[in-house]
Order: C-alpha cells, then structure tokens, then sequence
C-alpha cells in the first residue's frame, strides 16, 4: 500500500513537472518561433537544468509534440465539459466551440510565428498523438450533440451537424480573422445549429 501512494505520488510530481515544461514550451514556441526555440531557453522558462529537462524530454521536437497535445487534450477536455453541462443547446454548443476552436485559435493568433508554427504540427509523429485526443473528442461530442437533440447517434441529422461542427471553424480562419471575429463567429454557428437542434 505504502509504495502504491509513493509510486502515485512520484507519478503526479512527475505529471507537474512536464505541465510545466508543457507551459513554458508553449511560451517559447510562442514567443521565438520553433527554431529559435533552445532546450536552455524551455529549461530557465520551467525553471529548471537543461539535464533535468532531458530526464523528460528527448529534444525539442519531442517537447513540441507533447506540449501541442496536452494544449490540444485540455481545450479538448473543458469543450467536452461545456457540452455535457448545464444551458441552453445554444449556450453548450457556443461552449464546446469557444471552449475548443475559439481557445485554440487565441494562442495561435497571439504568436508571430503561427505559420511556422502550424506547418511544425504537421509533422508525421504529431499525426498519431493528435488523432488519439481527437477521436475521443468527436466521439463525445457527436454523444453529446445526440443526446441535446434526442436523436440516436446514427441518424443523418446529427452527422450533418458534426460535420458542420467540425469543418466550418476552418472555413472560419481562412482569411485569420481577429480573434474576436472568429469568436463571434463560433457563436454565431452554435447560435444556428442550436436552432435546427432543437426543432428535431
């Protein structure tokens, strides 16, 4: 029992660590671009060795894709929430988009090195670690958005609405609105879907 609550508690010092390595690396990538980003640099950001940096991390790119997921998990996670909690459908809806789309797209407009830093995310090792947060994601909201209209989740209506959910914030972002804009946006989306919902 006892090396059960040590292994628990090494686990959750070793999970605070690389959160704060996550939020620093995000900083830096924010603020320098991926290329101008060092390990130093992450490391005095965490507050902490370049060697203690390297007990979690294999290098930069490794730093890059696991920051970019657990950003990708926790926008993910409160979208979910919003969906699945109290309010109007309008209010879930505009919820699970500000929460997911509208919160991403903050952090990346607030970077001068968002083009460089959206071609980094494509790369072929982040593809797998994405889709293990997304496929879950799209699995809740599509329960989500099945249980406010009171549909089950096969019917055509709610596959339309998922796809909409899912393709028009990028249609969205094509011409990088402010973030307000795209916002608005979003609310606008969640607005109208929650119309159609409703009436089924």
């Amino acid at each position: 029992m006892a090396e059960a609550l040590q292994d628990s508690s090494a686990m959750s010092v070793v999970d605070e660590r690389r959160a704060r390595i996550h939020e620093a690396a995000i900083h830096e990538f924010s603020e320098r671009g991926f290329a101008a980003t060092s390990m130093a640099r992450i490391a005095d950001s965490a507050g902490m060795s370049r060697p203690a940096l390297y007990q979690y991390f294999k290098n930069k790119d490794d730093i890059f894709a696991s920051a970019f997921v657990a950003l990708l998990q926790g926008c993910a996670d409160r979208a979910l929430a919003a969906l699945n909690g109290s309010g109007t459908t309008a209010e879930r809806l505009d919820g699970l988009l500000q929460r997911f789309e509208g919160d991403l797209w903050e952090r990346l407009a607030a970077s001068p090195h968002s083009a460089e830093l959206i071609s980094r995310k494509s790369e072929t090792q982040l593809h797998t670690a994405v889709d293990e947060v997304m496929r879950p994601f799209f699995e809740g909201v599509v329960t989500g958005v099945a249980e406010l209209a009171g549909l089950p989740l096969d019917d055509a209506r709610v596959g339309a609405w998922i796809e909409l959910l899912r393709l028009s914030p990028r249609g969205f972002k094509t011409e990088e609105p402010s973030v307000e804009v795209f916002r608005q946006r979003l609310t606008d989306l969640g607005t109208m879907l929650a119309a159609a919902i409703d009436a089924a």
